[in-house]
Order: structure tokens, then C-alpha cells, then sequence
């Protein structure tokens, strides 16, 4: 394993097996992550997710799936507010249910990153946002010593503007707490064509998300490392390569949001070298460069497939068999 494709790996997929296109059951998906966890690409293996509605339901297929070794981690999806409730509300309540099944599970799972999705109204409004988030903050904090950190996922496509307002006030909060607690969540595909976001609307809000310092989460879409087509899905959908390598690259270098949308949009391999460096045509990266801004910035994604990534990647030398 080179040093570059080692620091861009570690830890970048989150297992989401319950999730569509696979809707696993949740025995087979609990069963399939265990043995991934078991497995020598385990390093590349991030947290379990799970819908905090199926928490209740966790319990046996944990512990069936759950033996000796370090607990499991997951990151925990909330749901929308009811009508008559409000997102901060909503929010308070999954970090309850989690905290109520960490505590049926001793040291077996821990619950330490949550994802939550902003309605467009909180999203654009930076100044309740902050207010809302600092509140959370201190419920994570109470219950969890240092606090997970949440991802919040912003409706970018249906407005544009939401990113950076998104982005701002997480970075307000991260200088408030002094500590990241929070991070940027971006939707970069689904099960339909209008849910993919284009390479420029997705550059976009990767280039806002980095101007503010702040990181980002992905999700949806990532399956393979460079830009393919989905038959399935009717569009072309964006590359994990492109969507992590390339932000990092962005962030090194200062690139604005049409040279990170060439990169984005780049399905060549013989167009990056992931070797003693990760590098995209003139652009590079040290080992310890890309390790920082994984750290700082670019945290991982969910995929509800661990195996075809790393079937792509052995197919073009990237990862060793």
C-alpha cells in the first residue's frame, strides 16, 4: 500500500448496508459489517450507520454480530421533526434514543457521529442555525463527555445559498466550543436523476465548504473512485476519488470552483498517481498533506457497498490484492 493511498483510505467508508440500493436486513447487514471488520481492508472501514428508528431493533442483531474487540462505532441518522415539533427538538431526541441504546449495549457500540438533515429555512439562516447548533452541542457534551460530531446535511441543490450559510455558522460554533463538533453533510447522488448534483453545483459547495474551514461529510452516489455511468440510476455519478482527492487538493492549492469542477469531472485514471504523493495532473499532495486534510476536512462517506470500491481501486492498481 503506497503512503498516499494509505492516507486517503484510512477509515473513508462508512458501511451503510441498510440503505438503498442494498436495503439489507438488518442481520445481514449487522453480519456483513462484522465480517468486513474482520477482514485485512478493515482500515478502510469507518462507522456502521443506522437510522435511529432501528435502534430499538439493534440490540439482538448486536448482539449476535458483536463479539470480543473494540466496540462498535456508529454514526446515527435522525429523522425529520414531526409537524408540531422543532429540528432542535428532533435532534435532542435521536441523541436520547442513542444514548439510551449505548447504555443497553456496554462497551459494545458507541455512538459517536450523528447525521441529521437541516430543513431550507434553518439552513439559510446562519444566525438561528448557531444558536440551535450551541444548544445541541451542550446535550452532546452532557451525555458523551467530549461530544460526537454531527453532520448537518444541507439541501444545496434546491438552494444554493445554503452551503455557505450552513458553513458559516458551523464555523462559528467550531470557534465558540473551540472544538469540531459539527461538519457539513453533502447529498452527491440518489436513486433518480435530479438528485445528482452536477459537477459545478457540487464543486460549489465543496469550494464554500472549504473557504469557511469547516468539514464535510458525503453521501449517496460514491460507489466507484472516478465519474461512471448508472444505468440503474439514469446518470452519470460523481467519483469518491474526485469528490475527496480532489478537495483536498483544492484546499492545498486555492483552487476555485471551476478547477475543482475539472477535476470532479475527470474520468481518466491515467490522470492521477496515487503513489509517494496523491497527485491530479500538476496538482499534488504529500502523504502527510492528505492525511490533514482527511483530519480537517474531508471525513469520509457512507456507501451501502464495501466491496465495490475496493474492487475498482484493485482494478486500477490503486490498491494492492
Amino acid at each position: 500500500m503506497t503512503p498516499a493511498a494509505h492516507a486517503l483510505l484510512d477509515g473513508l467508508f462508512d458501511y451503510a448496508g441498510l440503505f438503498p440500493p442494498a436495503g439489507l436486513d438488518l442481520a445481514r447487514a449487522t453480519e456483513r459489517y462484522a465480517r468486513y471488520r474482520s477482514d485485512p481492508d478493515a482500515w478502510m472501514l469507518g462507522r456502521f450507520l443506522v437510522p435511529v428508528g432501528r435502534l430499538a431493533d439493534e440490540d439482538e442483531a448486536l448482539s449476535e454480530s458483536v463479539r470480543n474487540g473494540e466496540p462498535w462505532r456508529l454514526s446515527v441518522l435522525g429523522t425529520a421533526p414531526e409537524a408540531d415539533a422543532s429540528w432542535l427538538e428532533a435532534a435532542l431526541e435521536a441523541l436520547a434514543t442513542a444514548r439510551a441504546f449505548e447504555a443497553r449495549q456496554p462497551g459494545r457500540v458507541l455512538c459517536d457521529r450523528f447525521e441529521v438533515r437541516l430543513p431550507a429555512a434553518l439552513a439559510v439562516d446562519p444566525d438561528a442555525l448557531v444558536e440551535s447548533l450551541l444548544a445541541l452541542d451542550d446535550a452532546f457534551r452532557q451525555g458523551a463527555g467530549t461530544g460526537p460530531r454531527a453532520a448537518l446535511e444541507v439541501p444545496f441543490l434546491s438552494h444554493p445559498d445554503a452551503t455557505a450559510a450552513t458553513a458559516q455558522a458551523v464555523a462559528e460554533v467550531q470557534a465558540r466550543v473551540d472544538r469540531p463538533a459539527f461538519a457539513v453533510k453533502l447529498r452527491c447522488g440518489g436513486l433518480t436523476p435530479d438528485v445528482v448534483p452536477s459537477v459545478e453545483q457540487l464543486a460549489s459547495a465543496l469550494v464554500e465548504v472549504i473557504r469557511a474551514g469547516v468539514p464535510f461529510k458525503a453521501t449517496a452516489g460514491l460507489h466507484h473512485p472516478l465519474p461512471a455511468w448508472d444505468e440503474a440510476v439514469g446518470a452519470r455519478m460523481h467519483g469518491f476519488l474526485g469528490v475527496f482527492g480532489g478537495s483536498i487538493l483544492a484546499r492545498l492549492h486555492g483552487l476555485d470552483a471551476d478547477a475543482l469542477a475539472e477535476i470532479l469531472d475527470s474520468d481518466d485514471p491515467d490522470a492521477w498517481s496515487i503513489d509517494d504523493e496523491l497527485a491530479w495532473a500538476r496538482l499534488g499532495a504529500r502523504p502527510a498533506e492528505v492525511a490533514d486534510g482527511r483530519r480537517q476536512l474531508a471525513l469520509g462517506f457512507g456507501t451501502c457497498s464495501f466491496d465495490e470500491p475496493r474492487d475498482d481501486l484493485r482494478r486500477l492498481g490503486w490498491l494492492s490484492s
